[in-house]
């Protein structure tokens, strides 16, 4: 770990679970989930936050599998890198009304 991915990992935090802000408008604690295929490597930049039903429950990305999360989502790029869109625009959402200069 770094200082940098320690911050990237405290903002995803920060704005919670993408899913439950998206879909039902409120803040859930995220649980951190890292973005990539099959066994390849992780990264700690390549990651979303969702909250325990998001990322294990029923209607989860491991719950349900990946293809069917994507699709239940709608995630951009019909791809679970599209949670890395939703929550790059989320951070940076939070980044400007925190008082983060551009």
């Amino acid at each position: 770990m770094t200082v940098a991915s320690d911050y990237w990992k405290d903002l995803v935090a920060q704005v919670g679970c993408v899913i439950c802000r998206r879909v039902h408008g409120v803040y859930t604690p995220p649980e951190i989930h890292h973005v990539a295929e099959g066994s390849g490597l992780r990264s700690d930049f390549s990651i979303a936050g969702l909250c325990d039903e998001h990322h294990t429950g029923p209607t989860g990305l491991h719950g349900m599998g990946v293809k069917k999360f994507v699709v239940m989502y709608r995630l951009p790029g019909e791809s679970e890198y599209g949670l890395l869109v939703l929550v790059n625009e989320d951070v940076a959402k939070h980044l400007l009304n925190i008082g983060v200069k551009r």
